[in-house]
This record gives C-alpha cells, structure tokens and sequence, in this order.
C-alpha cells in the first residue's frame, strides 16, 4: 500500500466503489453472471477465502451482503444489469476516532482478489 494511501487514511474512515472514481482501483466491477448466481459465487468466496470476516448479514431482495472483522465493517452490493451481466460494489469503513490508515482500501483489495480466483469481471 503506497504512503499516500495511508496518508489519506488518517483522515478518511472509509473507501467504497463506484462508477467513476478517483482511484482506478475503486472502480465498479462487471460479470458475465447472473446476480443470484454471483451472489453465490461471492458467499462462497466470504466463507473459504476471507475466514477472519464474519457474514452478518445477506439480503437477496437488496443484493447486499454485510461483513464485520473487529472495528471495521464490509457492504458488498450485487446489482442485476442487462441480459446475464451482473456489477459488484464495495463499501468498507471503520470505527474510531481517526481514519482507517488505508485498511479499509486494502479489505476492498482482498476482496477483489479472493474474488477473482473464482471468476474475472469483464474487460472495460
């Protein structure tokens, strides 16, 4: 994790997804999978590869998953595109008086690459 990453962590608690973010790491993932399907697909990747995360919560109707690992919490939101085209965005944060120090960016990371040993997004 690079200096500026924690730098901007002291002040920052937080780091999420989205269509068009700053760092192009943090940017919204798509799949060639069905939104149930891939919500599956990322359960199964949450209870074998990030085992010191704890699954709180899953609400199929929202696509959302929710996960905690001590002061720090995880919302994974599965949205349903067109056709058999699914997305994945990330909301990390975490508890406390100053920021995260680049933790929550890092979680976001390791996600993604847990992840991404069992299914690539598309290109683009």
């Amino acid at each position: 994790m690079s200096l500026t990453r924690v730098l901007v962590g002291i002040f920052k608690s937080f780091e999420e997804t989205k269509e068009q973010p700053k760092v192009p790491e943090l940017k919204t993932r798509y799949y060639k999978k069905s939104r149930d399907r891939l919500m599956e697909t990322v359960k199964t990747v949450i209870e074998r590869k990030m085992t010191n995360w704890e699954l709180k919560k899953i609400d199929t109707d929202r696509g959302e998953m929710v996960l905690s690992k001590g002061s720090s919490l995880m919302i994974i939101t599965v949205y349903k595109m067109a056709g058999m085209q699914s997305a994945i965005d990330v909301y990390c944060s975490k508890e406390g008086a100053l920021g995260d120090f680049g933790s929550s960016y890092k979680y976001i990371q390791q996600f993604f690459k847990a992840l991404h040993t069992e299914i690539q997004p598309e290109k683009g």
